[in-house]
């Protein structure tokens, strides 16, 4: 169904129903998402509303809804996923698809935070598999500023769902995002990792958007989804300062951008739905061809590999067989400091598949190009892979090469 859908000019998701639902009942300080189980009604009113105006997706109301954050409320995430795809199903009946929506967990994952990328990635499974157990048509990631995060997310769905993924990723008026993620940076990885659409959503208003977007969409092959703030709030109103049709006028322009689908996040309501609807039914999408060729990422830098481009960064294997963690390190940090737009690092065949994932956090951790992985040892590189945030190139010159191959599409590496 959702492949059908993407066939058309344009899509629609829903708007955001965090701050109606504080004008329904819901108290300063209280999980929205309760409310999927103690007012089903309201939230499901909410929702065939969006339906009304013409969302093709609607997301469920569980953007927090992990382990972590639902431990003091005595429910589990199996109980509040499955009530709330419950309820968008019964909200959309059969004329828009449920989207599992899924926002950060609440605490950045190490360097950032606390938090262990395997602690990130089983709260999200948690997710994914009630949700597809529950009935969802699809997953759709938003709000997020951690590449690495993003990594964790979509890792859990595809390795543990069948549920095809949308990604957006939140960024400030200077291009990138809380952690310094780039546009270009977040397109290659996600789409690298099996995305179905990637986009962006909150923080700005749509004409602040755009310039950021133009960078998104230059740098995938896959549909861009937008899903703005209506501005900032107001108090004088109780609402927010851009009204729905001057929100559709702003939002115009994506479609000659090449933007497919479009929706609204903090401050709209389904008088925004209504608008986009009616403004972009005029309107043509662009004829895109996308990106092409094979990219390698890190969270800052993107970067269009050519193989005579990869070539001439290696040095002799054989001078770094058994060098040192220090060694590895202090070269790969040298490298980046010359004119090289990627940065190669052997790992040794012996080297112990933890240590691997200890100098690729030390090594992310004081460059920002994006990396080349090399080791004879499959379990080595894997063992790295895990700990990249970006998109890495990778071979391995004694390593069975249907083997690589399957390590590239789990990790979304480009083999050289």
């Amino acid at each position: 169904m959702l492949d059908e859908l993407l066939k058309r000019d344009f899509v629609f998701t829903d708007n955001s129903n965090g701050w109606i639902l504080l004008k329904k009942g819901l108290k300063p300080g209280q999980r929205p998402d309760i409310m999927n189980i103690t007012a089903p009604d309201i939230v499901g009113d909410l929702q065939r509303k969006a339906v009304e105006a013409g969302s093709d997706i609607v997301f469920t109301n569980t953007f927090g809804a992990n382990a972590k954050t639902l431990k003091a409320t005595g429910y589990t995430v199996r109980e509040l996923v499955g009530a709330a795809v419950a309820v968008s199903k019964k909200a959309c009946a059969g004329r828009a698809l449920t989207a599992l929506d899924v926002g950060p967990i609440g605490e950045f994952i190490k360097p950032f935070g606390t938090l262990s990328f395997d602690e990130s990635y089983g709260l999200y499974r948690e997710q994914a598999v009630a949700a597809e157990e529950a009935g969802a048509d699809l997953v759709a990631v938003e709000t997020m500023s951690d590449l690495y995060e993003v990594k964790a997310v979509m890792r859990a769905v595809k390795e543990n769902t069948r549920l095809p993924l949308f990604v957006m990723m939140t960024f400030d008026k200077s291009g990138r995002t809380f952690t310094g993620c780039r546009p270009e940076s977040f397109a290659v990885t996600a789409e690298a990792l099996g995305a179905k659409a990637i986009g962006i959503n909150c923080s700005l208003a749509p004409a602040e958007i755009f310039p950021i977007a133009e960078k998104l969409i230059k740098s995938t092959s896959l549909p861009v989804i937008i899903k703005p703030n209506a501005g900032l709030p107001n108090s004088m109103t109780g609402g927010y300062d851009i009204s729905p049709e001057e929100f559709a006028r702003q939002m115009a322009p994506f479609a000659s951008l090449g933007v497919k689908i479009v929706g609204g996040c903090c401050g709209t309501s389904s008088d925004y739905i209504r608008e986009l609807k009616k403004t972009f039914s005029g309107l043509k999408p662009a004829d895109l061809k996308g990106a092409a060729g094979e990219r390698d990422a890190s969270p800052r830098i993107c970067t269009w590999l050519r193989i005579e481009s990869v070539d001439g960064l290696a040095y002799d294997p054989s001078m770094q067989k058994f060098a040192t963690e220090e060694e590895i390190i202090e070269n790969a940090v040298e490298q980046s400091d010359s004119s090289e737009k990627i940065v190669t690092v052997f790992l040794p065949e012996q080297l112990a598949e933890a240590r691997a994932g200890h100098i690729i956090r030390s090594v992310q951790s004081q460059i920002d190009k994006p990396l080349y992985l090399i080791s004879d040892n499959l379990l080595t590189l894997s063992a790295a892979l895990h700990h990249v945030t970006g998109t890495p190139a990778i071979s391995s010159p004694a390593g069975d090469k249907s083997a690589l191959l399957a390590i590239a599409s789990k990790y979304g590496a480009v083999v050289i």
